[in-house]
């Protein structure tokens, strides 16, 4: 269907689904999974724990999928109820079903997800493109997001930098994966590319295409109008974007902010600085319930 993000086979999609599976079972604990239907499609949530309060709601970096949080599920669980999902449009075990056009389908998808799991209220964390989900969901929809960590987020504190976008076009079709793989290394601060989670990452980009549209830019007016608290985590070394002027940025304009630049951390701040951070988010959500 024209304007959905699909596998570009059976082959392709038969062959990253057995990687995703495999890297989502070696996470430990045994969670619950539900495939909740949306207008959009199809989105499937996995919840950690059963810890009583404000629950801890996962939304991971584009194409990442839900696998990406290995590192840190254990330790919030052992705190809070986790829910993680794999974004509409991404590679994952979603299924989308109608085009996604506009921040506000963004938004209402997750809501939907929200309505159906009954949850109320939660502490949002969001890496890179999660974190403008994050983002958004503040914006649309304030009194169900009881915080907002915004790990690295995408587009919203600072543009996107011009090398970074060109750097980029060696994801398209018809581009050497070479080029593509050495891309997303750069990104991530050259990990090993043989891990079981770079490799889903870079299949999921080889063989899912997405049709999403482009992160509305969390301009002026739009941070002003934050209406929840936000803790704001950016590396010191990261590419996508500059960390000074995104730190600038969110300690100007955002009303109730938290905001830090971790040195040595680049984009990849989520894997590379796990037990850190999670003491860092548990810190956070404690402050608001």
């Amino acid at each position: 269907m024209s304007g959905v993000g699909h596998f570009t086979s059976t082959q392709a999609q038969a062959s990253y689904l057995a990687l995703y599976d495999a890297t989502i079972a070696a996470i430990p604990g045994s969670p619950v999974v539900r495939d909740v239907p949306t207008t959009y499609g199809q989105v499937r949530v996995y919840r950690w724990g059963t810890a009583e309060g404000t629950p801890f709601v996962l939304l991971h970096g584009r194409g990442a999928t839900t696998a990406m949080w290995e590192p840190n599920i254990p330790a919030l669980a052992a705190e809070r109820t986790v829910y993680a999902l794999d974004s509409l449009g991404e590679p994952g075990r979603s299924i989308q079903t109608l085009p996604i056009r506009t921040s506000a389908d963004q938004a209402a998808w997750l809501t939907e997800v929200l309505d159906s799991l009954e949850i109320e209220q939660a502490h949002f964390a969001g890496v890179s493109g999660g974190g403008w989900l994050t983002f958004n969901q503040a914006l649309h929809t304030p009194d169900r997001v009881a915080s907002a960590a915004l790990i690295e987020p995408a587009n919203v504190l600072a543009h996107f930098s011009p090398k970074f976008l060109l750097a980029g076009l060696s994801l398209l079709p018809g581009i050497p994966q070479r080029h593509g793989d050495r891309f997303l290394a750069w990104v991530s601060g050259n990990p090993d590319m043989t891990l079981p989670i770079a490799q889903l990452l870079t299949k999921g980009m080889r063989n899912y295409r997405m049709a999403l549209p482009m992160p509305q830019y969390g301009s002026d007016d739009l941070l002003r109008s934050l209406k929840v608290p936000v803790l704001a985590l950016l590396g010191g070394r990261t590419v996508p974007h500059n960390p000074h002027k995104a730190a600038h940025r969110a300690q100007s304009l955002i009303p109730n902010n938290q905001t830090e630049i971790w040195p040595e951390a680049t984009h990849a701040l989520s894997g590379e600085f796990p037990d850190q951070l999670n003491a860092r988010l548990l810190k956070f959500a404690e402050q608001f319930s």
